[in-house]
């Protein structure tokens, strides 16, 4: 069986990265914890991954409210990626703040 290899999204001030990736892992996948500027550097490298987990916190100190500001890098960094990456049917998990990211930046309605 093929493990499937998920992108731990980290930002500034978001936590439980780890506790997400053990879970993945729990689960018989392969977790990479990757922070934001690193994939902002590469933004093609989304597709190397079968998964995206945005995990909990408190992204850029929640400055402006919760999970605003990691939404604007969702919008603007990597609108090409991510939607292509969900044109792919790949899954996408926000916790928490990530949730709230995903839904701020409109990838949930």
């Amino acid at each position: 069986m093929i493990r499937p290899h998920v992108l731990i999204l980290h930002a500034t001030g978001t936590n439980r990265d780890r506790e997400a990736a053990w879970a993945v892992e729990a689960a018989g996948g392969a977790a990479e914890i990757v922070h934001v500027n690193a994939l902002r550097a590469n933004p093609g490298r989304l597709h190397d991954f079968q998964m995206l987990v945005l995990p909990g916190g408190f992204s850029y100190g929640d400055s402006l409210g919760a999970g605003r500001l990691w939404a604007v890098d969702l919008r603007w960094l990597f609108h090409d990626a991510l939607a292509h990456f969900v044109d792919d049917g790949k899954p996408v998990l926000g916790i928490c703040n990530g949730f709230q990211a995903l839904v701020k930046s409109g990838w949930l309605p």
